[in-house]
């Protein structure tokens, strides 16, 4: 990846070394007058479901840093970038990944309940937090009835009641 005119390179950290599928980057705003880039690779085993590792990358002595915990999203889930300038100067992340319930029956791609994640930039901590954590009240229908995930933005207006 190339940062200002000066080629970096990042990787997971070696605990998280399974997930070199599918890398991608690419510049979701700026921080520090440095571009912010959102970094994903997926590890998979073989079978029905993925695992995407994800990163969010500031620019700081030479190296990439990443700002967010630990984000790690399946298969089975979707994330998205807001700009809420209410809350942040910097994008908001925010995830929803399934919650397989076996008592009920539910199979990997079937409709299910998500939990939700909001991330945002503390700047007297010089990272992302997670600030907003749920599980939805409804099922969505999962990969057995769509081609990808649709949580988020029926989600919203309750993801931005929780937080304020």
């Amino acid at each position: 990846m190339r940062a200002s005119g000066t080629e970096h390179c990042f990787a997971p950290p070696a605990n998280k070394s399974i997930f070199g599928l599918y890398p991608k980057a690419r510049i979701v705003g700026k921080l520090h007058g440095h571009d912010l880039i959102l970094f994903n690779a997926t590890s998979s085993g073989g079978g029905s479901g993925t695992l995407t590792y994800f990163a969010l990358l500031d620019r700081q002595s030479f190296d990439f840093v990443n700002l967010l915990p630990t984000v790690q999203l399946t298969n089975q889930s979707e994330y998205k970038m807001w700009s809420l300038p209410e809350i942040s100067k910097t994008p908001v992340v925010v995830t929803a990944d399934f919650v397989l319930d076996f008592k009920a029956g539910e199979t990997h791609f079937s409709r299910h309940r998500y939990e939700v994640n909001r991330y945002v930039f503390e700047p007297n901590l010089g990272r992302y937090v997670g600030r907003v954590s749920y599980v939805t009240r409804d099922k969505y229908p999962g990969l057995d009835e769509l081609d990808a995930v649709r949580v988020l933005d029926t989600e919203r207006a309750t993801l931005l009641s929780r937080l304020k």
